[in-house]
């Protein structure tokens, strides 16, 4: 079976840890980056599911986006990483009109944007292409996840919260999270309000340009993208007849024990990127022992 070689089957022995393995969940076939990529070309949206923080799967990402780009010229770059009132700044960035100085100080790019996300920013403006900066401002988030809602302009012209599947693995996620007791509900609408407003981005663009037939790479933490759901599915809705492919990035402590079978149904390809050490924590300092007064 294929599913136990690459269950039971350590990576190729290398000098050190691989950066990163792709296995196509249906199969359980390993694949290179630029078999990957020959996969993707042929499809109508990608779905680049990360865990924000892994260098390693960003890396992998941003190889990835350059061999699309090299088989599919045209292609569009969507990011969760970008509000949608910084869409004018990202814009002018990428076609020359700013600097990076001022794109930096107006675009509120996400902290670990310089290693991260800066790639693709630059892959972009390197061969003209188009991001959309598709994510619901913060301050509007907050909003709509309070009792004080929100009529902002940025909102997506229509955006639902049902009680699906989606919304039980929420429910999972923000289990003991701080402040979630009695506010549950409205951090839901705040989360699909986000969802449908990167899929209305999309869906936007993909209308606006009838006459191409771009290949959109969307960019989002994978919670955004897995099973299909979140984005993917508010996607489908919009743009119904879109092939799409989504990947998700799981962070594993063993790079050589690959738990397929556990991710199969999270997306149609599997990108294992070694999990970052646990930072030690800083030991407790000693209590200072009081020193006997001196004897006169």
């Amino acid at each position: 079976m294929l599913f136990a070689l690459v269950l039971l089957a350590p990576a190729a022995e290398t000098a050190t840890s691989p950066q990163f393995r792709i296995v196509h969940s249906r199969t359980g076939i390993e694949l290179t980056l630029v078999q990957l990529a020959d996969d993707l070309a042929t499809k109508d949206i990608v779905y680049f599911g990360e865990q924000h923080e892994n260098a390693a799967g960003h890396q992998a990402y941003a190889e990835l986006a350059k061999l699309i780009t090299d088989r599919r010229p045209d292609v569009v770059i969507s990011m969760e990483m970008f509000e949608r009132d910084t869409q004018g700044v990202v814009s002018d960035y990428l076609r020359g009109r700013i600097d990076e100085a001022t794109f930096l100080q107006h675009s509120r790019p996400w902290k670990n944007y310089a290693r991260d996300y800066r790639p693709l920013i630059e892959l972009a403006r390197a061969r003209k292409l188009d991001v959309i900066a598709g994510n619901l401002p913060r301050p509007v988030a907050g909003k709509v996840a309070s009792k004080e809602g929100s009529s902002s302009p940025f909102l997506p012209r229509r955006t639902t919260a049902p009680a699906d599947r989606y919304r039980e693995l929420f429910d999972e996620v923000m289990k003991g999270h701080p402040g979630a007791d009695g506010a549950i509900d409205r951090m839901y609408q705040a989360q699909c309000a986000k969802d449908d407003a990167m899929a209305e981005g999309i869906a936007d663009y993909l209308s606006a340009n009838p006459h191409r037939q771009p290949l959109v790479i969307h960019c989002n933490g994978s919670f955004h993208s897995d099973y299909g759901l979140g984005t993917a599915t508010r996607v489908a809705q919009r743009v119904p007849l879109a092939q799409q492919a989504i990947i998700s990035m799981i962070a594993v402590p063993d790079m050589t024990k690959l738990d397929v079978a556990a991710n199969q149904k999270k997306a149609h390809y599997l990108l294992f990127v070694p999990k970052p050490p646990t930072p030690a924590k800083a030991p407790m300092p000693k209590p200072v022992e009081a020193k006997p007064p001196a004897k006169k």
